[in-house]
């Protein structure tokens, strides 16, 4: 009876099999159909690209300066009183050796506090976004920034340095400047 059993098993499952095998063969397409047919017919429809838009013509702009200043010439003044008054004395200084500071302009410096011993007061400045810049010791005399600023004077709120910085006639001026006490 067993072998009987497997053999009606087996023939029930080729059935079933072919069954599903018919029905697969049967299937139609027309869903696939109605959808090419109306994307091609949607294709057809579209309609031609809006043309472009008038372009009106530039009208040119005649400027009269009359008593005001051209502003397409220099600004540099080149009378010869200017020029006589340039101080050739002023000079960026080149006999010291450059220190870490000099590498960064004078804003991405902060001033983060201070620090005496004896009569001598430092100033300690950080790199602002520059996690390995550590921190610095600044006494007078140090120098800072990418202007040749020399530290004139250091106390609890600021640091005073002078910059030498080009003076737009070929020779070089004095600047005062500043590092106030930053509260980060």
């Amino acid at each position: 009876m067993n072998n009987k059993h497997l053999t009606t098993t087996r023939w029930l499952g080729i059935a079933t099999i072919s069954l599903l095998l018919s029905a697969c063969g049967n299937t139609s397409h027309q869903d696939l159909a109605d959808f090419t047919a109306k994307v091609k017919a949607d294709a057809q429809k579209v309609s031609s690209i809006d043309a472009l838009p008038d372009i009106q013509p530039y009208e040119t702009y005649l400027y009269k300066a009359n008593d005001r200043r051209d502003p397409f010439t220099d600004t540099v003044v080149t009378d010869e009183a200017a020029v006589a008054s340039t101080d050739d004395s002023i000079k960026p200084p080149t006999n010291h050796r450059k220190e870490a500071l000099e590498a960064f302009p004078l804003d991405s410096l902060r001033m983060i506090g201070t620090l005496q011993r004896g009569d001598t007061l430092w100033a300690i400045v950080k790199i602002q976004n520059n996690p390995d810049g550590g921190i610095h010791r600044i006494v007078t005399g140090n120098y800072l920034g990418q202007n040749y600023g020399r530290v004139v004077g250091v106390s609890e709120e600021q640091i005073n340095l002078i910059e030498v910085i080009p003076n737009g006639l070929g020779g070089w001026r004095e600047r005062e400047a500043s590092i106030a006490l930053s509260e980060e």
